[in-house]
């Protein structure tokens, strides 16, 4: 026997001692209420566009959604949700003024706001349902 043949019979043998079973994956656990928050916002954009034809599509991934104008000189908004939770807003806008951006954290079912908010209204100090948070950030866009 060579000692190719041994070193063989070795990894054999510790592999079969090695018969883990690999860890399921564990899911966040915001990620229900991010996918909830996701599909409300969507929702509200298509009853928008139903109504006043259609101005906006939705783009909702993983870790993100964007509500993009279908034509010049409409405002847009991107939301985009990190490891640890905390949702990213921006609605850079086309015309003057100020802009609408800040962070909020998905606690437990609802969306509480961190820090400081650019732009206008300001969210209250509240936690809000992902209905609610639809609301505070699609009602400046969608009727300016």
């Amino acid at each position: 026997m060579s000692w190719v043949t041994d070193c063989l019979q070795q990894k054999r043998e510790t592999s079969a001692l090695r018969t883990e079973t690999p860890l399921p994956a564990q899911t966040p656990p915001w990620q229900s209420v991010w996918k909830k928050v996701a599909k409300v916002i969507e929702a509200h954009v298509l009853e928008f566009n139903e109504a006043r034809g259609p101005q906006y599509t939705v783009a909702s991934h993983e870790v993100s959604v964007q509500i993009v104008p279908k034509q010049a000189p409409t405002d847009l908004a991107v939301f985009q949700i990190d490891s640890s939770g905390v949702i990213q807003v921006d609605c850079p806008i086309s015309h003057p003024g100020t802009p609408r951006r800040g962070q909020f954290k998905i606690s437990e079912d609802r969306i509480v706001p961190l820090g400081k908010f650019l732009g206008q209204p300001q969210p209250g100090g509240e936690p809000m349902t992902p209905e609610q948070f639809s609301e505070f950030i699609l009602k400046p866009l969608l009727f300016p």
